[in-house]
Formats: structure tokens, C-alpha cells, sequence
């Protein structure tokens, strides 16, 4: 016999009717087998989630704090996280069953739960809503609470075998006969009818009124006490008291209580003459049974689910049939389906009469009815009863046969998908399996997917079920690269990774840049596979290399890249994404050596940058080639657009491997932290770079001389509380207009680059 082991899925929290319910039932339940707690809602007292965050609720007791384990909370539009609470009094509990207990329609019957699911759900007409009713048939068993509720849900199509009923009860310890008070209203020895519901055409509240207005004279000793407030009641009016002059039910025997404490409801109840009611309909109707058990006469409309336990009891009011709900005569009920009842109000007021001139004998009566209650709806008995059924359930639950299929994918992020007709739920893990953390789980049923966003490279273990289903294997396997960059520097830079990668894994990749001609002649990448961008290939893993942004237009440090990709060396972009330890590598670039284009010796000089924020000021360069041409070099700017500097010779948008001859040759360049810098670098020459806008390091390491001034403001690209933007040539995130605009560079004067070229 296998003990079940509940997770139970509830709004514990709170003081309405299903929260009191949850609670009583919960609390009662655990007395018999293990049980925890997901909780949805909040108290007043929420000031924000913590470790124990609901201590300011007066309700709750250590049985709740050690039952409530994770609390549900919004997180973004549309989306719900859990979060672990009470985390000193838990421990590991690995649940076989889950339990849900919540209103129709609540989120908590929608989300996919591992293991099998029961539905517990109370409703007030003789249909539940179409779409909430086909997810309450994927669950295992529904859970009920009278006879009519079972009824009504087996009519409208769930299997008789899976609907079980499980009563509500009642607190037997507060609700029960006792001497009468001498407080309140009770003094003045008029008669009391008492109703406790707020105002609603479900209710029959209007009729209730009515009726008790129609059948007893002013100059009767008789009061109505009220407690029907009811903002939400869909009528537009905002008070009882408006309500009530609305409908010309003005009346000095009406006592109206507003929202009475708990303590003067328990004493209405218990000393108030009749308890009155007659509901359309009733999914349970906790007042009355809570007046019945104190003993109190109580009328009722002989229907729907409160006849679980007031059959035979109390001053039942006769039914004319049904109605279809949707005729009530308030908008927002227009959504509700099914049936409700029509009580008989004539034969109200013939019960009311004689609740009134025959009460000694009935409330003798609801004494002795009273014990029945107790005997009967006690909640350690419905605790009981409820620990019975799952019991049963479990003895009796066989795990469906799985034929549903498992695909997995590594192609940008990791993807599992369930496929095929089995109803079932799976928890799916993916774990890092360096480390063994567990680096995000969700839980899906058949024919949905589900997917980790971490785009870089990690060596998955994915389990489903606490199952490993697949170990990510890269080994002869034909894995893709993409490099998501046009620039010189960044294909430059990123590309030698693919090999490191493919040495790593004795894989055969598949490497895919907006250059590929550059690269795929050479020696170092002669096993490496070509791909132009844009075109597919049959690969098990899919890694983009490049620079990404986050939802918040900053640079991304989740998804894409494990580290902020502009703190870190601009190669490290490519090793970080690919799982690899960081090195400079260069393995070249395919422009070979040509003829000298010049005889006399020369410097190349590289003005162009992408941005505002790399360039170094035009009058600094003219300065700078002034200085060199005194010296007996050549200038050559190698740039896309003309600079016009005298006695400067320049070579204007010619192909790259043209502008490489030149570096070949060149006794020197001096460039920028920019593509033509890493074009000298790859062809194995030493660069001079003026650079003050990134950390030293952040290019190439080696074969380089960084000429800046760490005396200014500095550096903001690889700032981590900066993020680049490259739609703006004028970015400088802190000196943006006014004198000291990109400082970093203007302040590296001309001689300083002369001077440290030794020349």
C-alpha cells in the first residue's frame, strides 16, 4: 500500500470562504499523511515576499507555517513564479499526488503538475463553464463536496468512476450551543431573524427581505438583523442602505451590520432567533451549517449543495424548479452557465411564520440537530475521510503506459518536446553538468515544449522525471557557428574559436562569417565545414557568437553570454559562448604578401572607426603626419573616405586584401581600437593603438603598443554600467555634449604617439 504524499495547490491564505475551508481541511488532513503546501494569495498584512511572510496574518498557527512551502507571485505581464517560504520549518518531500483546491477557473487547475492530480472544487449551479470543465476531465480524480455537486458534474460528462465527494465541515470547537448573551441586540427582548450573506440574486437577498416585510406587521416584535454588504454586486449601488432605499425596503426593523468582526458574527449566530436563508443555489453554504451547528432554527431552500448536511433538518423552503442562471438580473452573472432553483416564497413566509409563533419547539429541535452536525461535519472527521480517498486513490491509481515520444534539441537554446496522446505530466531539468545545478526545471504535459534560455554553450544533462534523458554529446557529432558580426574586427577576433571548439569536442564544425573567404584557404582551418549566413545544415548544436542585448537595451548576461560581454577581452566574447578557457589566438587571415606598392619607407596611419567615441580628433592626425613626414616617412591614411592632410597619400576604399599589402609592407601602423588594427594583428604585424575608451587588454594583448591617458575619464566601453549605443555617433555616457565630450581620446596628444613609436 503506497502512502500518498500530497502537494497541495491552494489559496490558503486569506478570510474568505474557500480560504477557511483550505485551511480547516488542511490542517485536519495532515494529521493522517504527509502534506505540503503551494499557497496563491496574500493577507492584509502582506508588506512584500520574505522567508516567513504571512506571520502578520492572526489565523494563522505552526501547523500553518510548517504546511505553507512556496508562494505563488507574479513576476512579469502574464507570468507567475514560486518562491520558497518557510524554508526553516521544511524539509525534502518528494510528493506522489497533487490537490488542487481552488475556486472555478483559478489559475492553479492550469498549470502542469509531475505525478497524478486531483481537482477539488466547489460549485453554485448545475453546470461548470465549458472551458473549465474539459480541464477538470485531464485530471485523475474531481473532488466534490455533496452529492448534488458529484451529480451535476457526472451529468455533464466526467466519468461517474473519477468524482468523488469530500464534505466540507464545520469548527465544531467555535460553533455550538451555548446560554444566551446579554449584549448586542438581545436585550430588548424582540425576536431576531438574522441573515449572513452578502447581497446577491444567488442569494435570493432582495426576496428575503421582501418577504419578511410583506408577513409581519410593523407593531410584531420582530427584527431582520443584516450583514449583506456587497460592493461588487454589479447593481451600481455603492451601500446597503442605498440598496435597501432602491428597492423601498426602509424600514426601522432592518439592523444593518457592516462587516461584522468574527467574534460578533459567532454571537449573532449563536443567539440570534432564526437564521435566515433561501439561495437559488448553494455550493455549500458555510453560514448555515455553522448556525446549525450552534443550535440555531435556520431556514433553507430544499436544494442544491447545502442538502449534504441540513437533509432532514432545520425549516427547509420548497422549490418550483429550475431557471436558467443566466436570467439573473445582474450583468456580471451573464457569464455563468447552467441551472439555478427557484425557491417557492410564499412557502418562505408560511416557514418564516412558523419559525416565529413555533419557536420553543424548533429550537428545541435544532439542539438536538445540532449534535448531528458535530457527529457528522466535524473536520477531523472530513479530515479523515478526505485522507480515505486518497488512500483508495493511490491503492488504485496505475501510472499510464508512456508512449509518448521525447525530442530534444540543442539548436540555439535546449528544447525538450513531448509528443503524442498520453495524458501526462513531466518535470524537465536542465542541469549544468560541471556543476550539477540545476539551471532551470519546468514541468509540461504531452504535446507541449519547453526550453532553457541560455543560448551559450553548457554541458547539459537533461532529465525528465528525475530520469536522465540525454547527455549532451558533441563527439563526431557536426555542430554550427555563426560569428552575428559583418566587422573586420570581430570576425577577425571570433573565428580561431571554432577550431579550439572542434579540437575540444572532436567535432566537426560547421563555421559560418560574413567572410568566409578570408579564412577558409588557410592551413589552421582545414577541417573546418563553410556555411554563408542565412543558409541551414544538419547540425545537433547551434552556437551564435556576438554582442546581445538584454529586454532592458543592455548588454545581455544571461541568455546569451554567461558574462557581460563588454567587460570582458573583446576574443573572450567567442570563448566565453563556446565553453572554452580564454587565450589570444590568432591563426591569420588569407591576404598574403604582394609587391611593395611603395619604394621609400612609410607609416600607415588608420583614422576610421565605427563610432564617435574610438575616433581620435583630425587635427591631432595632421599634427601626428606633420611630425612623421619630418622624420622621412611616407603617410599612408588607409581609410574609406578621403582625409584631406597635406602631404598625406590616400589609399580610398580599396579592397581589403590591397589594404593588408599595405600593412605587409608598412615600417608602422598607427590605428585605432578598430577593424584595420586587428587586420594588422592578424597578419602577424605590430600595431601602434590609440585607444582611451576600453581597459587595457580588452583588444589583442599582443604585438601592440596602447597609447592613452589614464589621467581622464576613462574607459567607458568596457564599463559594466554603460552600455554602447550604436545609433548614436556622439555616444559618450558621461561628457555627452559639452567640452570634455570623448576626452579620452582627445587628450592623447600627437607627440605622445610619436614619442612612443621610437622612430
Amino acid at each position: 500500500m503506497k502512502e500518498p504524499k500530497v502537494y497541495a495547490h491552494s489559496a490558503y491564505v486569506g478570510t474568505t470562504g474557500y480560504n477557511n475551508h483550505t485551511r480547516d481541511f488542511f490542517r485536519k488532513l495532515q494529521n493522517h499523511l504527509p502534506l505540503k503546501v503551494r499557497n496563491f494569495t496574500v493577507g492584509k498584512s502582506w508588506q512584500g515576499n520574505s522567508d516567513e511572510p504571512h506571520n502578520g496574518e492572526s489565523y494563522l498557527n505552526d501547523i500553518d507555517k510548517k504546511l505553507l512551502v512556496s508562494q505563488t507571485l507574479s513576476v512579469d505581464d502574464n507570468k507567475r513564479g514560486d518562491f520558497p517560504i518557510y524554508t526553516k520549518y521544511q524539509n525534502n518531500f518528494d510528493h506522489n499526488v497533487n490537490l488542487v483546491l481552488c475556486e472555478t477557473n483559478h489559475h492553479y487547475f492550469y498549470d502542469s503538475y509531475v505525478g497524478p492530480k486531483i481537482a477539488y472544487n466547489v460549485w453554485e449551479s448545475t453546470l461548470q463553464p465549458e472551458g473549465f470543465f474539459n480541464k477538470l476531465l485531464e485530471f485523475d480524480q474531481i473532488w466534490v463536496p455533496s452529492q448534488w455537486q458529484a451529480d451535476c458534474t457526472i451529468a455533464q460528462g466526467a466519468n461517474p468512476n473519477k468524482v468523488k465527494v469530500v464534505p466540507e465541515g464545520v469548527d465544531t470547537s467555535t460553533f455550538y450551543p451555548e446560554d444566551p448573551v446579554t449584549k448586542l441586540d438581545y436585550v430588548d427582548g424582540r425576536f431576531k431573524f438574522v441573515i449572513f450573506g452578502r447581497w446577491d440574486y444567488r442569494k435570493s437577498t432582495k426576496e428575503l427581505i421582501e418577504t419578511f416585510l410583506k408577513e409581519f406587521k410593523p407593531d410584531e416584535p420582530i427584527d431582520l438583523i443584516v450583514s449583506i454588504d456587497n460592493p461588487y454586486s454589479g447593481d451600481n449601488h455603492k451601500t446597503t442602505e442605498a440598496r435597501l432605499e432602491h428597492y423601498g425596503f426602509v424600514d426601522e426593523r432592518i439592523k444593518v451590520k457592516h462587516f461584522p468582526s468574527r467574534e460578533d458574527y459567532i454571537t449573532y449566530l449563536k443567539n440570534g432567533h432564526v437564521f435566515l436563508s433561501c439561495a437559488r443555489s448553494e455550493g455549500w453554504n458555510l453560514p448555515l451549517i455553522e448556525a446549525m451547528a450552534c443550535g440555531t432554527p435556520s431556514i433553507y431552500s430544499a436544494c442544491c449543495a447545502q442538502m449534504e448536511f441540513a437533509e432532514g433538518k432545520g425549516l427547509p423552503v420548497k422549490i418550483l424548479g429550475e431557471k436558467p442562471a443566466k436570467d439573473a438580473d445582474y450583468n456580471h452573472f451573464n457569464t455563468i452557465v447552467g441551472n439555478y432553483y427557484e425557491p417557492d416564497f410564499k412557502d418562505l413566509a408560511r416557514v418564516m411564520r412558523d419559525a416565529f409563533e413555533n419557536y420553543t419547539d424548533h429550537k428545541k429541535r435544532a439542539i438536538e440537530e445540532a449534535k448531528i452536525i458535530h457527529r457528522d461535519f466535524n473536520w477531523e472527521r472530513i479530515g479523515k475521510i478526505g485522507a480515505e480517498t486518497l488512500q483508495n486513490f493511490m491503492d488504485n491509481y496505475k501510472e499510464p503506459e508512456d508512449t509518448n515520444e521525447i525530442k530534444i534539441n540543442y539548436i540555439g537554446a535546449p528544447k525538450v518536446e513531448i509528443l503524442g496522446n498520453v495524458s501526462k505530466s513531466y518535470k524537465v531539468e536542465f542541469v549544468n553538468g560541471d556543476t550539477n545545478e540545476v539551471v532551470f526545471s519546468d514541468t509540461i504535459t504531452n504535446n507541449m515544449w519547453t526550453t532553457c534560455n541560455k543560448k551559450y554553450y553548457i554541458p547539459w544533462v537533461i532529465k525528465v522525471n528525475n530520469k536522465i534523458i540525454s547527455t549532451l554529446n558533441l563527439k563526431n557529432q557536426r555542430v554550427l557557428i555563426s560569428l552575428n558580426s559583418k566587422s573586420i574586427g570581430d570576425t577577425i577576433g571570433w573565428a580561431p574559436y571554432a577550431i579550439e571548439f572542434a579540437k575540444k569536442h572532436k567535432c566537426k564544425v560547421i563555421l559560418s562569417t560574413f567572410h568566409n573567404n578570408w579564412f577558409k584557404n588557410l592551413k589552421a582551418y582545414k577541417d573546418i565545414e563553410w556555411l554563408e549566413p542565412g543558409n541551414s545544415t544538419g547540425c545537433i548544436a547551434h552556437y551564435t557568437i556576438g554582442w546581445f542585448k538584454n529586454d532592458k537595451n543592455s548588454w545581455d548576461q544571461d541568455t546569451h553570454h554567461p558574462r557581460r560581454c563588454n567587460t570582458i577581452p573583446m576574443q573572450a566574447t567567442a570563448s566565453d559562448i563556446l565553453g572554452l578557457k580564454y587565450k589570444e589566438i590568432n591563426y591569420g587571415i588569407d591576404f598574403p604578401k604582394l609587391d611593395r606598392p611603395i619604394k621609400e619607407k612609410y607609416i600607415t596611419i588608420g583614422p576610421n572607426a565605427t563610432a564617435g567615441c574610438k575616433e581620435w580628433d583630425y587635427q591631432s592626425w595632421v599634427t601626428l603626419s606633420e611630425l612623421l613626414i619630418k622624420s622621412g616617412y611616407k603617410v599612408i591614411c588607409l581609410s574609406q573616405k578621403p582625409y584631406p592632410i597635406n602631404g598625406v597619400i590616400n589609399i580610398v576604399g580599396e579592397p581589403l586584401n590591397i589594404v593588408a599589402n599595405y600593412l605587409h609592407h608598412a615600417d608602422h601602423f598607427i590605428g585605432l581600437g578598430s577593424g584595420l588594427s586587428w587586420l594588422n594583428w592578424a597578419i602577424g604585424k605590430y600595431t601602434y593603438m590609440i585607444n582611451g575608451f576600453s581597459e587595457k587588454g580588452h583588444e589583442f594583448q599582443s604585438n601592440v603598443t596602447r597609447i592613452m591617458n589614464d589621467n581622464v575619464c576613462f574607459p567607458c566601453w568596457t564599463n559594466r554600467n554603460f552600455t554602447f549605443d550604436a545609433g548614436d555617433w556622439d555616444w559618450c555616457p558621461i561628457h555627452k555634449g559639452t567640452d570634455k565630450q570623448h576626452i579620452c581620446q582627445k587628450s592623447i596628444t600627437p607627440l605622445q604617439v610619436f614619442t612612443s613609436l621610437d622612430i
